[in-house]
């Protein structure tokens, strides 16, 4: 099954979880989710144009391609991340890293995890954030738990310079945190067979001028 096709038939479940849509300035709508005492996008940030209407300097498609923009939605790096215009929707702001860690706490992550660097998190709890999840030769998973949260993760992939990479690999979201004057906190979901972390988060510094997905919660 393709990610749009899982994208498709997950958006037609009921579900408690579900919030009111909300719309970016140039009209983007996005379906919300409550997962704890937050309120999150349930999908990646697709606009173009910060809250003034001036355009965003980056807002790359995945491969330059509109039939990937619903899909995958779009890649900014973290100057336009923090820009006081504002990328997310009114009443919206790009999250924190102290954001994602209440999320991470929210799904399951033990205290002693939350401010480690590096893959963090047991029992697979990344799986919840993820829209899809396959078995792979060396694993199974509990497809029950997959997107539990309906956060909703696919593999964005991500740009850097000329060169966009690790589509269907990794999805990589910025946070608005900074953590030195070249780099910033992110986390990282990742998905092939081959790689052991897939039911972890990663939380790293990276430098500011990655291109990355982007999600928005409430302010």
């Amino acid at each position: 099954m393709s990610y749009s096709q899982t994208y498709t038939n997950s958006e037609a479940q009921a579900d408690s979880k579900a919030q009111p849509s909300v719309q970016d300035s140039e009209g983007n709508s996005y379906r919300t989710v409550k997962i704890g005492d937050q309120i999150w996008l349930a999908e990646n940030l697709r606009s173009t144009k910060f809250q003034d209407g001036s355009a965003i300097n980056t807002a790359f498609i995945p491969d330059d391609d509109e039939n990937k923009l619903l899909t995958y939605g779009r890649l900014y790096n973290w100057h336009d991340v923090v820009d006081e215009r504002n990328i997310c929707p009114e009443g919206w702001r790009v999250a924190t890293d102290a954001d994602w860690q209440t999320l991470e706490k929210t799904i399951g992550m033990a205290d002693a995890d939350l401010n480690k660097e590096g893959w963090r998190g047991d029992n697979d709890l990344a799986i919840t954030l993820k829209e899809a999840q396959p078995d792979s030769w060396f694993k199974k998973f509990d497809q029950s738990k997959v997107n539990q949260s309906r956060f909703s993760a696919r593999p964005a992939g991500v740009k850097w310079g000329r060169f966009y990479l690790t589509q269907g690999i990794y999805t990589e979201f910025w946070t608005s945190t900074g953590a030195t004057d070249k780099k910033a906190y992110n986390r990282t979901l990742v998905y092939p067979w081959w790689n052991p972390h897939k039911g972890e988060i990663n939380r790293v510094k990276i430098s500011k001028d990655y291109m990355f997905s982007v999600r928005c919660i409430k302010i």
